[in-house]
Formats: structure tokens, sequence, C-alpha cells
């Protein structure tokens, strides 16, 4: 498994009520980690496989966080730009979940 998708995953599952308004998970130990993930986000304008490893992160994942993700949530949370917007929504075309496969652009 990429320490990638591992880290992504986490950074995700702990930041969950900060993204996810009305989300059942109400963990704060992550609070300090909520930079980082933005950071992660916002690379996606500057490097063209970060959208890949992020949907590839989410498409693997287990968890109530990630059985039902909303993406259009988690995308319009981080206030990306159009190209990045695009950039993520094509990566989740890929996905193996039909789920997500749809949800993309």
């Amino acid at each position: 498994m990429d320490v990638f998708t591992k880290y992504f995953r986490r950074l995700v599952s702990g930041n969950a009520s900060q993204i996810f308004p009305g989300s059942s998970n109400k963990s704060s130990d992550n609070a300090g980690n909520y930079a980082i993930l933005v950071e992660e986000m916002r690379k996606v304008i500057r490097d063209p496989g970060q959208a890949l490893k992020i949907a590839e992160s989410i498409d693997g994942s287990d968890g109530d966080i990630f059985r039902d993700f909303d993406l259009v949530t988690f995308v319009e949370h981080f206030k990306l730009d159009p190209i990045a917007q695009s950039a993520l929504g094509f990566a989740f075309k890929r996905c193996s979940r039909g789920d997500l496969r749809t949800k993309g652009v």
C-alpha cells in the first residue's frame, strides 16, 4: 500500500467534522493537521499526479466517511479553482467504485 494513501485517508477522516457538516466523526485529535490537508489539496494545481493520488486514496478507503463519500462537498470545502476541480473530477472518473465514478465530471 502506498504511504500517501494511508496518510491522506488519515487526514481526511481526522478532519471530517470540518469538511462535512453534520458528520458523526467529532474527532479533534487531528485539529493540527487540517492545514496539512489543505496544502495537499492545493497541490493539485501544481502536481498533475496529485489528483490521481487523492482519488485512489478515497476509492480504496473503508469506513463511514468513505462509504458514501460526498465529492461535491469535499471539493467545494477547499475552494479550489476550476482547473483543480476539473483535475479532481477527471481523476475520480478512474475510480473502481461506481458511486465515485458517477460523482466525477
